[in-house]
């Protein structure tokens, strides 16, 4: 049987994410649910929250099983860096054929099978509920490289662009910031995991995960704030939005399982006044 207690620090960070993300990925669909880069930012703010979720019903679940499930289902947040590629050729105007597609996505098909086959995604200790890393965590982290990189470029072309306005050229900068932060994010995390980095330091990485989650998705409400990202036509108070964020930041600062935690939090949400308030 897994752990049947799970730290509150844990369920009220995972739950914040979640809640955050859907607030920011519906208000996106709803805006205008027919625009290609609505729907792929909706998908892919979406995904991470189903990510977020599989990684908290592991910390819950008291079934072997049902952990083992979502820890090879976490292996398909593969497919938000292609709804990223997807959204980075709407943003600059290119429409993608279906055809086009489904060719972007084939390398993709690997990482179902591994799933639903079970090949590389390491073997699973029922006496701890934990899968082990195994080698296919490596063609996973190659291809968020290869979307990650290839969807920046994209947007990158439409920062040259001479006829592109200063407030494009903002929205280009913040969204291959928050591309590249993502995936750099997760390379980290992993890499500290099949390392055992903090092993000898006796920390559990586990809960860093959702910070960057969590940053990523402010990113993307940052962008909708200040740079009216998305075509909003009523932009949310910015005072308002950050006194949000504040709240979740100020649940974590008191919860905070540890002082490197706590002291990690203060960096990102450091960050996030400064890009609030920087002017």
């Amino acid at each position: 049987m897994c752990q049947s207690e799970t730290p509150l620090f844990i369920v009220y960070s995972y739950a914040s994410v979640i809640i955050l993300g859907l607030i920011v990925a519906f208000s996106i669909i709803f805006k205008n649910h027919r625009h290609p880069v609505n729907r792929n930012a909706f998908y892919f703010i979406v995904l991470i929250v189903l990510w977020t979720i599989g990684d908290l019903i592991q910390w819950e679940t008291t079934s072997p099983l049902v952990s083992y499930i979502f820890s090879r289902l976490s292996y398909l947040a593969d497919f938000i860096f292609l709804f990223i590629l997807y959204f980075a050729y709407g943003f600059v105007g290119e429409k993608l054929t279906g055809e086009r597609k489904i060719i972007f996505a084939l390398p993709l098909s690997l990482t179902i099978l591994a799933v639903v086959g079970g090949f590389g995604v390491g073997a699973y200790d029922e006496s701890t509920c934990l899968t082990n890393v195994s080698w296919y965590i490596y063609p996973s982290l190659s291809l968020g490289l290869v979307y990650s990189i290839w969807a920046s470029t994209v947007l990158f072309r439409k920062y040259n662009d001479s006829w592109a306005y200063y407030n494009t050229k903002s929205q280009v900068r913040l969204l291959i910031f928050a591309i590249m932060f993502s995936f750099l994010w997760s390379v980290a995390y992993e890499v500290v995991d099949i390392f055992n980095a903090t092993k000898n330091l006796e920390i559990e990485i586990s809960p860093y995960f959702i910070l960057g989650n969590l940053f990523f998705i402010v990113l993307i409400a940052f962008g909708i704030i200040e740079y009216n990202l998305f075509d909003f036509g009523v932009i949310p108070k910015k005072w308002f939005s950050f006194a949000i964020i504040s709240v979740i930041f100020g649940g974590m600062f008191l919860l905070s399982l540890t002082p490197t935690f706590y002291f990690i939090s203060l960096i990102f949400y450091a960050g996030i006044v400064w890009m609030f308030w920087k002017r």
